[in-house]
């Protein structure tokens, strides 16, 4: 009897330790947050707040008409979506507009996130389907399935697994990292989904704008619990601090709601004229890195073939910094030696890096058809590689 005792004692122990071995595995380092920006839907604005709810300004640009996403990407650029006018803006860090852009695949853009870096999913609300984009805002794709309708907003796991909120249909749509349907869950009487907010251990949190909750669902779409408060009516967006503080913003009372990582509520925030506020960002100060990102530090610096190649308008060059790091220079030139474009030039961390050059050279003017040359020059390494525009 007390060797069959301790022989189940030792199972448990075993199968608790797998799963906090697991849990430990699966749970992500949180990313260090700044302020928080609220795209202002019917302002045609976007608010941000300091990291305590301060509000501290609002930004937008000629043409904003009902913003509802709002992404920070590894490029340093700032993505709002214009819902009503079917299309992307771009700003910069200190929140000056660069650009915008749109495609026919593109009708009344409302939730976006950025997936490996590089590419911007846009939920396209019209037309039930997700737009892919690289941060030029060129298209690369489309995908749909599980009878999206009326999707909102896109969210992915460490695993690479996407979801995407489809409101009209009260469920979240599961795809995996390529793209195919996996699953259609619900859950905690969900009512029109707005926003999906992942927290670092990979559980989801969805935003119920007509049943004024916030869900929690497993990755596999388990339904795990509720969160609600007087203050939040109409939730849309949700994300996270660094701290594991959760925010909600209420769509019927032009307000932010704060929420402490066991669900407790902190605090209501208002001010800088909030009407209907949408999608919540937080400002990474440092790089997002997933698990499925994590990588081995290289062991030495390589200079890869850029991809696409012929390409137009832009392409990616992907290089490797060993451990250490060291000052890496990329520069871009003509079949005549002259230089074009300057890419990179400052110390790097030890990683797998890419940079995206756009075809525009030193004068901000789009090169000509051609064959170019881009170099690494790094720590007493030199490679160089050919590439072609082709207009």
């Amino acid at each position: 009897m007390i060797k069959k005792k301790y022989i189940q004692n030792l199972l448990i122990f075993v199968s608790l330790f797998n799963f906090e071995l697991a849990s430990a595995q699966k749970s992500l380092p949180p990313v260090r947050t700044g302020n928080f920006y609220v795209s202002n839907y019917n302002a045609d604005s976007v608010a941000v707040y300091d990291s305590t709810g301060n509000y501290l300004h609002s930004f937008g640009a000629a043409g904003l008409n009902g913003p509802r996403g709002v992404v920070f990407a590894a490029n340093s650029k700032v993505y709002v979506a214009s819902q009503l006018s079917d299309e992307i803006y771009i700003f910069n860090r200190n929140e000056q507009y660069l650009a915008k852009f749109s495609d026919q695949e593109l009708d009344g853009p409302t939730g976006m996130a950025v997936i490996d870096s590089a590419e911007l999913y846009v939920s396209s609300f019209d037309n039930d389907q997700i737009v892919v984009f690289d941060l030029d805002g060129n298209r690369l794709r489309t995908f749909s399935g599980g009878d999206l309708n009326g999707p909102n907003c896109v969210a992915v796991n460490s695993d690479g697994n996407i979801y995407v909120a489809s409101a009209l249909t009260a469920n979240v749509i599961k795809f995996d990292k390529d793209e195919n349907f996996v699953k259609v869950f619900t859950g905690g009487g969900l009512s029109s989904p707005m926003g999906i907010a992942r927290d670092t251990e990979d559980v989801l949190y969805v935003a119920g704008g007509g049943s004024h909750n916030i869900v929690k669902f497993d990755s596999d779409g388990t339904f795990l619990g509720t969160i609600s408060h007087p203050d939040l009516t109409g939730p849309q967006g949700v994300a996270f601090d660094d701290q594991g503080h959760l925010y909600s913003s209420s769509f019927y009372k032009d307000q932010i709601v704060e929420f402490d990582p066991d669900g407790n509520y902190v605090q209501t925030i208002t001010g800088g004229n909030l009407q209907i506020p949408r999608s919540i960002a937080f400002e990474p100060l440092e790089p997002v890195t997933t698990i499925s990102e994590k990588k081995e530090v290289p062991r030495i610096f390589v200079l890869y073939q850029n991809y696409p190649n012929p390409f137009n308008p832009s392409t990616q060059i992907r290089y490797s910094v060993p451990a250490g790091g060291g000052n890496i220079n990329i520069q871009v030139f003509d079949i005549n030696g002259r230089l074009v474009k300057k890419l990179v030039d400052g110390f790097q961390s030890a990683g797998e890096e890419t940079i995206t050059w756009n075809g525009i050279n030193e004068s901000n003017q789009r090169v000509a058809t051609g064959i170019y040359f881009y170099q690494l020059i790094a720590s007493g390494f030199f490679d160089m590689r050919k590439m072609l525009m082709m207009k």
